[in-house]
């Protein structure tokens, strides 16, 4: 060893011959010029201590007075470093085997069989026991009756050990599963262990939720340290269904991805689907749109059904009392083991489930088949639309061959308040439009005209005669309009009522401004935050001939969509013609979303167009700013199809948003409308009394507000009662568990009418990931291209060992060493002190 490697191996680095460059700083803080300091010093010490022994000591030699010098300045010099806290900063380059991470998907998709099945198992594919984990089968069961997590051990275990060797010795193998929703869980097995079936069947369960492959890109981002692995090898099915989309976090993986799927490409599957409007009103036709999926059956013939029917009859409060009464403290009502079949809650396929309104047999032409269904509801209340097709041979998933949603049906409309100052031509439309569409109807269109003679605004019941209402008339409004009126029309009061109409109770509210009376006189009132803009309170009207521009957001808005197809409705908005004036905004707000924007005046930040008509949401409710009055241009050449369609469907958005009318006084909410068995259920109720204000619990009798959750028929017609916690005035929360898929009905007692409020929603078995049983191909492809590696099927996997590059890495390490704090300085310091003792000893020095 030489003297280098001696003084490195001394300072706790033996690789000698991997460092690649030394750099020293110095740890003292209180110093700026280390250098300088350490030379006078030295210099300082030096002087003195050659006086010290030229004058004042006897040293008969002067080759040994000058060894003494040295020796002293030496240790005293030593000093002052350790003062300075020098620390060595070495660059250290090692060569490292690269890192292979596996990844294996073990969600609920891979316990499907995508080749037949075994005699016992159900239509996907899983054994009955185990709660959907299929034990391994025998070994002279064929490929074809695995699952696919299955399918992946056997191919591990059929790996040639010689290339398993070859593999760990050349890179340093981890092993993840993909089982969660956030990210990925490593394990504590290598290459050689995934061949066996003990540590398979113990590590991996194919039961996880959901395949969110971007959350686990993301979290093999953040696992990966300085150093990113040099090639990740995914095993899945490529169904990705929940969280960040993983084609954003593969191009900042900075490490190949080499894909292998698992699962058929190419699978038989016939799946249905319904969408409903939100809401219904009785007595009123609306569309039921049907959409029948396929995969491999093209050309063949299915029997399509729909049905509709009315939920369930609401209990009296005394039958809801006494079945609550007899369930409380019953196990059974509440046990994990109600029965788990869907059979059990739903009828089965082919039973009738309420009135037929289409049964058609159709043709599979192509990969998606629509159907439109007219369907007028007599009733109100819920309404539940079953559609189903037939069974095919050889399909995968049966599962999704029906599908049930609910929605709404309601009998009353919505009501709307329109406040303007004179007669504008916006508001003779409006009026006239919505006094007769049965959205809003005479009953449920009021307005103020500021203008109006005192003795109209009397006698007709559409004109209100004042705007001073009471709490509980004015919050039965589901939508308010405020036209071109100046602000000190509306009294504060009436002000705040309305922030807390929209922020609190969910209303809309749209701005429609006028060329009489500038917005900017908003700012100092409480309808300032309401604004989707923000406008200076002296800003003047300002002439401009242009052509508004939709922005490509308005896309998102149904009342900005005002034809089927993107050419009629270009040909709708065109037809509003030029807008010859509006008012300028200093900024859009950041929560806001721009619509209708001027296509060349921006804002105050010179890149922001200024907005014609904007939208955002605000507590709980929904604001639009219209830039100017002068929508009803939308009826030329079309008469009202445009213009009703336009407001009509801005009126909808707003009210859906919240119980309408009189009912938002009481309301009782889950927080989702469709769970899995084994979810926990979260039951809100707002409550409010006659004027609208929060009730509390000393409004209640008996102190405390309590629902009655009725189970699906299939486990007994048991009821559960549910106490509701008080979170803040006006607003009380429940909890529990649900077990049995099915519809489950939840009724609260409202103390001030004595009407039962409800509400409802759904249980599934049926979990997301097997809708899907085709392998996501494309997805798997698109992966491996954006990181640079290669795609591969579940057979080419010890082809994938043998062509990964086997290049070692080179790592950098950086080691900071402490010199002060090290046995060097102490050394040099002690072993000075000695010498120099030794040496003041033999002279006989004082």
């Amino acid at each position: 060893m030489n003297v280098a490697g001696f003084f490195w191996q001394f300072l706790g680095i033996p690789q000698a011959e991997q460092v690649e460059s030394v750099d020293l700083y110095w740890g003292a803080s209180w110093v700026r010029a280390p250098w300088l300091l350490l030379g006078l010093a030295i210099i300082v010490v030096t002087v003195g201590v050659a006086v010290y022994y030229g004058r004042w000591q006897y040293v008969p030699s002067r080759r040994l007075r000058m060894t003494l010098v040295v020796i002293r300045t030496l240790a005293l010099a030593a000093l002052v470093g350790i003062l300075l806290q020098p620390t060595l900063v070495v660059k250290l380059q090692r060569l490292n085997r690269p890192g292979l991470w596996f990844v294996i998907d073990d969600t609920e998709s891979m316990s499907l069989v995508d080749r037949g099945s075994e005699p016992g198992e159900n239509a996907l594919g899983v054994a009955p026991s185990s709660g959907g984990r299929r034990l391994l089968p025998p070994a002279g069961n064929s490929e074809e009756q695995l699952t696919r997590s299955e399918r992946v051990r056997q191919t591990f275990a059929a790996l040639d050990p010689e290339l398993v060797g070859q593999v760990e010795n050349a890179f340093r193998v981890r092993v993840f599963r993909l089982h969660r929703g956030d990210g990925v869980d490593p394990l504590t097995v290598n290459l050689e262990d995934l061949a066996r079936q003990e540590q398979w069947t113990s590590q991996f369960t194919a039961d996880g939720p959901v395949t969110a492959l971007g959350a686990a890109l993301l979290d093999l981002n953040r696992k990966r340290g300085a150093t990113p692995p040099g090639a990740i090898v995914l095993v899945s099915d490529f169904n990705h269904n929940a969280g960040i989309a993983p084609e954003t976090v593969a191009a900042q993986l900075q490490t190949p991805l080499y894909c292998v799927g698992v699962g058929d490409v190419q699978t038989h599957d016939l799946a249905v689907d319904v969408q409903l409007p939100p809401m219904m009103k009785k007595d009123e036709k609306s569309v039921v749109t049907v959409a029948v999926r396929q995969e491999g059956f093209t050309g063949q013939e299915v029997t399509l059904r729909v049905f509709a029917r009315q939920a369930e009859d609401n209990q009296s409060p005394s039958a809801v009392s006494s079945a609550a009464s007899s369930s409380v403290g019953n196990e059974e009502s509440i046990s994990p083991h109600l029965p788990t079949s869907a059979a059990a809650t739903e009828p089965k396929m082919n039973d009738p489930v309420g009135e037929v309104i289409l049964q058609e047999v159709i043709r599979l032409s192509g990969p998606v088949v629509h159907r439109e269904v007219p369907y007028v509801p007599k009733a109100a209340g819920q309404l539940v639309i079953t559609a189903e097709v037939d069974r095919l041979p050889q399909e995968t998933l049966t599962e999704n061959n029906r599908i049930v949603r609910d929605t709404y049906v309601r009998e009353y409309y919505v009501r709307v308040l329109f406040i303007e100052d004179e007669p504008s031509w916006e508001w003779r439309f409006i009026k006239e439009v919505f006094h007769r569409d049965p959205l809003v109807g005479p009953e449920g269109f009021r307005t103020y005209l500021r203008s109006a003679d005192a003795r109209v605004r009397v006698e007709n019941p559409l004109f209100l005669p004042t705007l001073a209402l009471p709490r509980r008339d004015f919050f039965t409004y589901d939508v308010v309009i405020i036209g071109d009126i100046p602000a000190s029309a509306i009294s504060r009061s009436m002000m705040e009522m309305i922030r807390e109409f929209v922020t609190e109770l969910g209303g809309g509210v749209v701005f429609s401004v006028g060329p009489r009376f500038s917005p900017g006189q908003w700012a100092d009132t409480p309808l300032n935050d309401l604004l989707p803009v923000e406008i200076a309170p002296l800003t003047r009207l300002r002439e401009s001939s242009f052509h508004p521009q939709r922005t490509p957001e308005a896309d998102l808005f149904d009342f900005m969509v005002l034809g089927p197809n993107a050419e009629e409705n270009g040909r709708a908005w065109d037809n509003l013609g030029k807008v010859v004036w509006y008012y300028p905004v200093v900024r859009v707000r950041p929560l806001a979303t721009v619509l209708l924007a001027h296509p060349r005046d921006t804002c105050a930040d010179g890149r922001t167009p200024q907005p014609l008509i904007a939208a955002q949401k605000v507590g709980r409710g929904e604001v639009i700013y219209v830039g100017f009055n002068e929508l009803w241009r939308l009826r030329r050449k079309y008469g009202d199809l445009y213009y009703r369609q336009f407001w009509g469907q801005l009126i909808h958005r707003l009210a859906i948003q919240h119980a309408l009318g009189a009912d938002k006084r009481f309301v009782a909410r889950s927080d989702r409308k469709q769970y899995r068995s084994g979810d926990e259920v979260r039951f809100s109720v707002e409550a409010y009394n006659a004027d609208y204000r929060p009730l509390t619990e000393d409004q209640i009798p008996g102190g405390q507000l309590e629902a009655f959750l009725h189970l699906p028929a299939g486990t007994g017609g048991q009821t559960r009662k549910i106490p509701l916690t008080l979170l803040r005035p006006g607003q009380f929360e429940g909890r529990t568990t649900v077990f049995a898929p099915g519809e489950y009905r939840l009724e609260v007692h409202d103390p001030l009418t004595n009407r039962i409020v409800e509400t409802s929603f759904k249980v599934s078995s049926q979990s997301i990931e097997k809708q899907q049983a085709r392998r996501n191909r494309e997805l798997q492809d698109r992966l491996a291209s954006l990181t640079g590696g290669q795609s591969y099927d579940l057979p080419q996997l010890a082809e994938l060992l043998r062509n990964l590059p086997q290049r070692r890495e080179k790592e950098t390490e950086i080691v900071q060493v402490e010199l002060w704090n090290t046995w060097l300085f102490f050394g040099l310091v002690v072993g000075a002190l000695l010498v120099e003792w030794a040496l003041r000893k033999w002279l006989y020095l004082r």
